[in-house]
């Protein structure tokens, strides 16, 4: 079996027959050309009764050139109508037109732009000639980087040396068929390139770019410096624009998902001589909410949400109480691809990934960044008692199903950061639970975490130590009767020469000799940009999977997680997402278990042993 795959989806493609014995190609016919012209789709493909009319068909309609040679009826649902519009962006008889397309993610718009849309203008050339329309010679083929591009092209490849296309329409490989450049047989040239890279008056046997294809320019950590955003947006009109020659006979297709509200995507919807094509993943409602029947959706985010039942049973109850109001909660609702990402699919990826990723990556709306993130005014919060957690949704969680806790020292770094930032320790207890569904492999559910205190100020580094280890073990103070495990953890800056790392190993060792510390330091380096990591804390706040101590916790610690992304510093919501990251996952009644487990295996294994050495 075949497939193409792509960043955001796989098509399947019907199994490889064997290779048919080499015919005599169609030739292109302008009166059968005309006349199917003249047909609706409906009609043509009717019409499209042998081969000669089945390859002219093609050629008039591309949605027909798929389904007669890419797609098996068996293993791929039709084409959704929107793919028929993907491809059919850019009329046969015209140049210098510019596209713009805003398709989320799981839509196979790199499928349909970038790799099925080029392979057309591939196999039509003669086509195209017959008719006096400008044909294809050189497709510019540009990615985030240069691998994707690279897979792109490796996709279009596998395609034309596919039986069925070569039947029809020949043995297109040419001389040169490798990873970085591919000539066809019929004159058409494949380059594959990076953001970044310069193409500027790119040259290939004297030809240049008659078509570009840019999927997927931008990521979400970069378009949140407005420096790169700027650097993006030049670099695509001083360099990639100015390819082929000014007179404009060059067509252009750049497809993305929104990644911010002055993305490239979001700034060539501003700029004239583009045509922009927008879709939503779900075209009603489109903000996700449903408009009539949220409350019982509402409840099954409460169900669907509530990791303290194990998997099975929380996703028995929440299948169980949307198929009983099914018809309420999707009336009205339109789903753009309802077989691969229906209603109910995203409404699940809101609860694991957030509501912004979701209307971000599925509805092409990027979050307003002067908003708050955090709904902190309905945040989960908790009171100690003696028997433990008393939760504001009246659960009590006793020390004894607290798995352990994790001190997080974000450190405030040298003199120069004193004013600009806070040194921050956050003390997290953690509740190991049954459910939680791993839909999103970054994805906190299935544990609870309790931030139990904070501190916070702008101090020297030894103090900052300091205060960390006394919150340590006043922790330990308190859940001494569970006997939790515990970890004390630092984020680690960059540091090539490894002087930051120095200086707090030996602050940490003349405290721990000092204050009697116990525990070791374990260090934690975050690899994602701040503000993309903290993102990831809004479905965990929303679902109630983290807990915030309503006595103890600093006014500054608040004010962060209230005014994020817009507060003046966010150190607070930085160290509490470090702390996840270091997260305890097992209770002590179950690591005990698993210890006796361990043991009981290395007895048996040693009385294995000595018994084959008798023998």
């Amino acid at each position: 079996m075949q497939s193409i795959s792509t960043s955001s989806h796989t098509f399947l493609i019907s199994p490889i027959r064997k290779r048919n014995k080499a015919r005599q190609l169609v030739q292109p016919n302008p009166s059968l050309i005309r006349e199917f012209r003249g047909l609706s789709l409906e009609e043509a493909r009717r019409r499209a009764n042998n081969r000669e009319c089945r390859v002219h068909a093609a050629y008039v309609y591309p949605q027909l050139f798929i389904e007669r040679f890419l797609l098996d009826p068996d293993m791929m649902s039709p084409l959704q109508p929107h793919h028929e519009e993907l491809l059919n962006l850019i009329p046969h008889d015209k140049t210098g037109v510019k596209v713009n397309v805003q398709a989320p993610r799981g839509s196979a718009k790199t499928t349909c732009c970038a790799i099925w849309y080029p392979l057309w203008r591939i196999c039509f050339k003669a086509f195209q000639l017959a008719e006096g329309v400008p044909d294809e010679k050189f497709i510019l083929i540009i990615s985030r980087n240069k691998p994707m591009a690279k897979t792109i092209l490796r996709n279009i490849k596998g395609l034309i040396d596919y039986p069925e296309l070569v039947c029809d329409f020949g043995n297109l490989r040419g001389s040169v068929w490798t990873e970085n450049l591919c000539e066809t047989t019929n004159g058409v040239t494949l380059l594959p390139i990076g953001r970044g890279q310069s193409p500027r008056g790119a040259l290939v046997n004297a030809k240049r770019p008659t078509l570009i294809i840019v999927d997927d320019l931008e990521d979400p950590e970069r378009c949140l410096n407005p420096d790169l955003r700027q650097k993006d947006w030049d670099w695509l009109f001083s360099d990639v624009m100015f390819t082929s020659d000014i007179g404009g006979n060059i067509n252009v297709v750049f497809s993305d998902t929104v990644k911010h509200p002055d993305s490239v995507s979001m700034r060539l919807t501003r700029t004239t001589g583009w045509r922009n094509v927008h879709y939503k993943a779900i075209p009603n409602p489109k903000d996700l909410y449903h408009p009539t029947h949220e409350h019982l959706w509402k409840e099954w985010e409460r169900i669907y949400g509530d990791t303290t039942l194990a998997d099975v049973e929380r996703e028995a109850k929440a299948d169980e109480f949307y198929n009983a109001h099914a018809d309420d909660m999707n009336s009205g609702v339109t789903a753009l691809w309802h077989q691969k990402l229906p209603y109910l699919k995203v409404r699940k990826m809101m609860v694991e990934r957030g509501y912004h990723f979701c209307m971000r990556e599925l509805q092409n709306i990027a979050r307003d960044p002067g908003m708050s993130l955090f709904d902190m005014e309905n945040a989960m919060t908790f009171k100690l008692t003696a028997d433990g957690l008393l939760r504001a949704d009246k659960r009590i969680v006793t020390w004894g199903q607290i798995g352990g806790f994790t001190t997080y020292l974000d450190t405030m770094g040298g003199r120069d950061a004193q004013q600009n930032s806070y040194a921050c320790a956050v003390v997290v207890a953690w509740e190991p639970l049954p459910g939680g569904h791993k839909f999103n492999p970054d994805s906190f559910a299935g544990i609870n975490a309790y931030v139990l205190s904070c501190w916070m100020a702008r101090k020297g580094l030894t103090e900052q130590f300091e205060s960390a280890m006394l919150l340590h073990q006043r922790t330990e103070a308190i859940l001494s009767s569970a006997a939790p495990e515990s970890r004390f953890v630092v984020e680690k800056p960059p540091d090539k020469d490894y002087t930051i790392v120095r200086a707090y190993n030996a602050a940490f060792k003349d405290l721990r000799e000092k204050l009697k510390f116990e525990r070791r330091l374990v260090y934690h380096t975050q690899t994602q940009n701040k503000l993309t990591r903290i993102e990831t804390l809004e479905p965990v706040i929303k679902n109630g999977w983290v807990a915030f101590n309503e006595v103890g916790l600093p006014a500054e610690f608040w004010k962060q997680f209230r005014e994020f992304p817009t507060s003046e510093h966010d150190d607070a919501p930085d160290a509490v997402q470090g702390a996840f990251r270091a997260r305890i996952g097992t209770t002590t009644q179950e690591r005990e278990r698993e210890r006796r487990r361990k043991h009981a295996r290395d007895e048996w294994n040693r009385e294995y042993q000595s018994r084959t050495v008798q023998i």
